[in-house]
């Protein structure tokens, strides 16, 4: 029998004892119309999401990769706007002629299929096995798989029914209503980024590290990008629309960069492995550049005169973080300018820059400050306004990222004004407005909006409430395609027809999801001791009578995500939302998420709350939360739990440490407990500045420092191979806690095989049903079993 198969018994074995001594009965007792099993299937309710979403030059088509179900792949689906019905394109037969993997992949495919229906007959005891002899036989056979997964891009002609996809790296060609691809390339090279020529008679395709022009009628394959000198490598490129230009994103490594050990226990014995780790007082090692290149034909052609690439922006690395900020469509008209951003971190500066083709000119037309969360420059993408002079380009100078426009001399006015996001994205068809999402309803929600640039006015487009992402717009109106999501509504593909949405896919197996259901949250906000509006939703029992106080139980995270948060309207959380249902539900708790300082998705200042003070902001806040229950007469104020994954492992640490008094039962996982140690982009962006060997200057935010402050049961949760917060962050704060007397106080569950999330030996039923023992050990043991 191999070693990690005695361990994952030994696992599985401690972990029943656990479960006896705890009590999961006390839970399962209480069970009626929804068992913890159920919100934690085997396999998932939830489908593919469509994408790579495109309109057909005249509107009529929007192509989607998607496929219902539990069917294999991602194929090509067309939406005909004119019936208002999708057809599917593509399927394994249509590729049979070019990949002989297939009749495979459909065959193992099947084969899962039928497994998975044996499995799902089997007691929990009986499908881990079979789980783990099935494993155990592929890694002894080494049977490489095959598979399906479908087109992987898809890119319509300009002027013409027909577009380009790839599939396995290889571009094909189909024309609407033709009953099958051409296959353009066949090589063992992968090609990407393909697009079409302005005037259709060919396409441009990246293959390595470099990027081709090739004509529909002829053989030959041009080479269009620059060889770059001195150690630098191609990272990308963008095409001017008359297709004489392309921008060249570069970059450079430069040897030195921190390796640090982390060890694993998969063989016979444990094995020490490395990874690179740029930590906070490190520079940063790597270069990045931006180039502008000639691609027009003559002087591709002209071999006798040497074509050089004109840098544009370049970053050699050091202590400072700079980078650039640039939309998919940065161009002018006539293609002869292209804006873009640049931001040097530690000074605080964003610079809007134009580039002239011909003066091979770089001119700044904006400097500004932004003292926002860190990404915020990042997300500027300037692009130009209908005059083809000013600029359109988001900004945090109002105290919230907001839409402005720059009249290209160094002149800016705000274009959209509240307390909400606005992330401008195109202008529109007719040139009179500009297309974005927001959160001006509701700060929970992302809406389609259409600016007016005349008068300012916001006028809402998207017809249903929930978050809308990644909008594609038609060429010649304000239609567009959306994924689409709320509590209401499981993520699904919409269409925008001019008048109101319409659901198009059906991805997912809503009868079994919505079964397990039986809470459905509601938002809420309250004041903290600042005056500030902190938003949250919250799950409170059906059955609780005015003046009964119940455990409080609190999912947070509490740190920058860009455009993430966890008050969202559609997102179904495993934690936040599933497992707070089943202690709302089935042991009648409150349970709340909320967004605390710190979080994205609201004002400069939430953005930047953990400069110099990393978790300070968020436990004032998380500590008012308990305070609004508690005055309100709810919350039982000697079983008050907090829960959070990563920046939310920490902060929960943080609440443990520095509010005892508060919080009665806390579950991290995987917190950075030692900021001198996590990567260099991150911590000197969002914690604070560690100058290069002044390591105390962001130690001091450690956890390390206030563990022994412990004083309430605490569990601690990591993966053994994760990268990214590395375990030993785990290990430091667990060693400290037991010089400090506290390990009575503390329990560990440990991933043997676990990365970030874990998902090695511990799966997310199993990782719930830690959390739930926990609990229930010391909130519910020894109690009178309260009224179902």
């Amino acid at each position: 029998m191999r070693c990690h198969r005695c361990l994952a018994l030994l696992l599985a074995g401690l972990s029943a004892i656990v479960f006896a001594d705890t009590g999961l009965e006390l839970a399962t007792q209480r069970e009626t119309d929804l068992r913890f099993d159920d919100l934690f299937p085997r396999r998932s309710a939830f489908g593919s999401t469509a994408r790579l979403l495109g309109w057909s030059h005249d509107d009529r088509y929007l192509a989607y990769a998607w496929n219902p179900f539990r069917v294999i792949g991602n194929d090509l689906w067309l939406y005909d706007s004119k019936t208002g019905k999708s057809i599917q394109v593509t399927s394994p037969q249509t590729f049979l002629p070019f990949d002989g993997d297939i009749p495979d992949a459909l065959k193992q495919f099947e084969e899962d299929e039928k497994r998975w229906q044996e499995w799902e007959k089997l007691s929990d005891t009986e499908f881990r096995q079979a789980q783990q002899d099935y494993q155990e036989k592929q890694q002894k056979e080494r049977t490489p798989r095959k598979s399906y997964g479908g087109p992987s891009s898809i890119e319509w002609a300009h002027n013409s029914d027909e577009f380009l996809m790839t599939y396995k790296g290889d571009i094909y060609r189909w024309k609407v209503g033709e009953k099958s691809p051409v296959r353009l390339t066949d090589t063992s090279d992968g090609e990407t980024n393909v697009e079409y020529l302005p005037d259709d008679k060919g396409f441009v395709f990246q293959r390595g590290s470099a990027v081709y022009r090739m004509r529909f009628d002829g053989p030959s394959v041009v080479q269009l990008s620059p060889s770059l000198d001195g150690g630098k490598a191609f990272g990308g490129y963008r095409i001017s629309p008359d297709g004489n230009w392309m921008m060249v994103f570069a970059s450079k490594d430069v040897p030195g960069t921190r390796m640090v050990d982390y060890i694993t226990y998969r063989g016979r014995f444990a094995e020490a492995k490395k990874t690179e780790r740029g930590v906070a007082d490190d520079d940063f090692l790597g270069e990045s550049y931006l180039y502008l290149y000639d691609i027009r034909e003559s002087t591709i052609a002209d071999k006798s005169k040497k074509n050089e690439p004109f840098e544009i922006w370049k970053w050699k690395g050091g202590e400072q973080w700079e980078e650039t900020s640039i939309a998919d469509k940065p161009w002018s008209k006539d293609g002869k300018r292209f804006v873009f951003g640049s931001w040097k971190r530690d000074e605080k500066e964003l610079k809007i820059n134009e580039v002239d083709i011909d003066a091979k000119k770089v001119t700044e037309i904006y400097k500004g400050t932004s003292d926002g969360e860190h990404r915020t420059p990042s997300m500027a993408d300037p692009f130009y306004a209908p005059d083809d002079k000013s600029v359109v380009c988001l900004l945090d100078k109002s105290g919230w990222r907001q839409m402005h426009l720059l009249d290209g001399k160094g002149g800016e006015r705000q274009l959209t004004f509240g307390e909400f996001e606005t992330y401008p994205l195109q202008i529109s068809a007719d040139g009179k407005g500009v297309l974005a999402t927001s959160s001006k309803e509701e700060l929970s929600r992302a809406d389609v909006y259409r600016i007016d640039l005349a008068s300012l006015e916001m006028r809402r487009l998207s017809t249903m409430d929930g978050v809308h992402t990644t909008p594609v717009f038609a060429h010649k109106s304000d239609r567009y395609g959306s994924i689409f999501s709320s509590w209401s509504q499981m993520r699904e593909m919409v269409v925008h027809d001019g008048k109101q949405e319409q659901i198009v896919t059906d991805s997912h197996d809503k009868a079994k999801f919505w079964a397990m259901i039986k809470e459905k949250p509601t938002l809420f906000t309250y004041k903290n001791r600042h005056g500030d509006t902190i938003h949250g939703y919250q799950m409170v029992p059906k059955d609780m009578k005015p003046g009964e106080k119940r455990p409080l139980f609190i999912y947070v995270y509490g740190g920058p995500l860009g455009t993430g948060n966890s008050v969202v309207d559609g997102s179904f959380n495993s934690t936040a939302y599933l497992f707070a249902e089943y202690l709302t539900h089935t042991l009648g708790y409150i349970t709340v998420t909320i967004d605390p300082r710190g979080q994205s998705g609201y004002s400069a200042a939430f953005g930047r709350a953990n400069w110099d003070a990393p978790g300070v902001a968020q436990t004032e806040d998380l500590v008012d939360l308990v305070k609004y229950y508690d005055e309100m007469g709810m919350v039982d104020r000697s079983r008050v739990g907090i829960n959070g994954w990563s920046f939310g492992g920490f902060q929960t640490q943080m609440c443990m440490y520095t509010a005892p008094e508060y919080f009665t039962l806390g579950i991290a996982g995987a917190g950075p407990t030692e900021w001198q140690n996590y990567n260099t982009w991150y911590s000197g962006g969002v914690i604070g500045n560690a100058p290069k060997g002044k390591v105390d200057e962001i130690d001091k935010f450690s956890l390390t420092h206030i563990a022994k402050n412990l004083q309430s049961p605490l569990l601690l949760l990591h993966g053994m191979e994760d990268t990214n917060v590395l375990f030993q962050d785990t290990v430091h704060v667990y060693r400290k806690l037991l010089q400090a007397g506290k390990g009575p106080l503390v329990e560990l569950c440990l991933d043997p095989t676990g990365s970030h999330g874990l998902g090695g030996d511990v799966n997310t039923k199993d990782r719930h049903a830690v959390y739930l023992a926990f609990i229930l050990k010391h909130w519910e043991a020894g109690r009178a079993p309260a009224p179902n």
